[in-house]
C-alpha cells in the first residue's frame, strides 16, 4: 500500500466466484504476478484483503495500473459488498509467480489472520501452474 498511504479500514475479504491465476507480467517482481478469473462458480474463491482508501488515492492507484478498477461483490468480514478491484485483460497462461512475491502474498495472508489450511491452498495453486 506504499502507492496510496494510509487507509482508514482493512479487513479479511473473499471473493466467491473468482479464481486466483498469475498470468501478469510484473516488471517490479520480474515474474508473474496475481490476477483474478470471473468463474461463477461459488466454490471458487479469492482471499484477501480489502482497504477503505479516499477517491484521490484510488486515482493514484488507478493511474500506476493503467486502467479503471472493476466493480465486484465481495464478502468483508462476512459483510456482502461491493469493491474496487483491477482485473487484468491478458492472454499469456497462468504460470508460477517469483518465490519473493508468492512469499509477501502468504505473509500478507497471515498478518490478516487467515488459516495456514488457506496460506497453503494459495502455495499449491501457484506451484500447479
Amino acid at each position: 500500500m506504499t502507492r496510496v498511504g494510509e487507509w482508514t479500514a482493512c479487513k479479511r475479504a473473499v471473493a466467491k466466484g473468482y479464481k486466483l491465476v498469475f498470468n501478469v507480467q510484473s516488471r517490479r517482481w520480474d515474474g508473474l504476478a496475481a490476477n483474478i478469473v470471473r468463474t461463477n462458480n461459488v466454490d471458487d474463491r479469492v482471499y484477501g484483503a480489502v482497504y477503505h482508501i479516499l477517491e484521490e488515492k484510488l486515482n493514484v492507484l488507478t493511474q500506476y495500473e493503467s486502467q479503471e478498477p472493476t466493480d465486484i461483490p465481495i464478502e468483508a468480514d462476512g459483510a456482502p459488498i461491493m469493491a474496487k478491484t483491477y482485473i487484468f485483460k491478458t492472454s499469456r497462461e497462468a504460470g508460477r509467480p517469483p518465490s519473493a512475491y508468492l512469499e509477501v502474498m502468504l505473509v500478507g495472508l497471515r498478518q490478516h489472520g487467515y488459516s495456514e489450511e488457506i496460506v497453503e491452498e494459495v502455495k499449491e495453486l501457484a506451484k500447479f501452474h
